[in-house]
């Protein structure tokens, strides 16, 4: 009885750590999506397996484009990142209230890390100023801590620059509608804007790549971009 117990509990264990170290970022799939979209251009259909196979987390972000020493693949998706957020931007099929969801959880926590997320950061006020009122209204809704996340992302800045010209004109357009949700952009803005040192976030390189060649059924794929 004993041994059976003991059996069972060192599988359980030896399975929890094997799984913990698999984090399934499906590469394959979201350059396929890019592909179809290049190739057969931008459709309800095509821009919606596009945005689906996107990074929906900052950390599905982050170890999708990060790039790997001596690893090709992991290199190459590095590259396309801006074509990949200048393609997420792009997208006109979409319903307002669906992508305006995608991008706001999918900021919500991330960092500053280096070029993708800079390129990301730029689209991302372009998007927030264009359509404030579908964002805030979102935002809105959200627990405190990841308004002051998704804000604290949105003003970073390691040097002064146009941003605080576009934060002055959000907050003072909306201070009297959002009174609280201004309130945490504010904070953010005093903290972060010109308030942060260049990126230097690399993550335990054992753990963190462990899981670039996971597809959506948790299959390894090959090194490589499918043909």
């Amino acid at each position: 009885m004993k041994r059976s117990f003991f059996a069972a509990l060192f599988v359980y264990l030896s399975f929890t750590a094997a799984t913990a170290q698999i984090f399934p970022v499906d590469t394959a799939n979201l350059n396929n999506a890019y592909k179809r979209l290049a190739s057969e251009g931008h459709t309800a259909k095509t821009e919606m397996e596009f945005l689906d196979a996107y990074p929906t987390t900052w950390l599905e972000f982050y170890m999708t484009y990060t790039p790997v020493y001596d690893d090709g693949h992991q290199n190459m998706m590095c590259e396309m990142c801006s074509e990949h957020i200048s393609t997420l931007f792009s997208l006109s099929c979409i319903n307002d209230t669906v992508f305006c969801k995608k991008i706001v959880n999918l900021t919500v926590g991330m960092k500053d890390s280096g070029e993708c997320t800079s390129v990301y950061q730029d689209y991302l006020v372009g998007y927030v100023l264009s359509q404030e009122e579908l964002v805030l209204n979102y935002l809105s809704k959200l627990r405190k801590g990841h308004q002051m996340q998704f804000w604290q992302f949105c003003w970073s800045t390691v040097t002064e620059c146009s941003r605080a010209e576009h934060f002055k004109e959000l907050y003072n357009r909306n201070k009297n509608i959002y009174p609280e949700l201004m309130e945490i952009s504010r904070t953010a803005f005093e903290y972060f804007y010109d308030g942060i040192n260049y990126p230097n976030l690399l993550p335990h390189k054992e753990e963190a790549y462990s899981r670039k060649f996971i597809n959506r059924d948790y299959k390894l794929i090959y090194n490589d971009y499918e043909k």
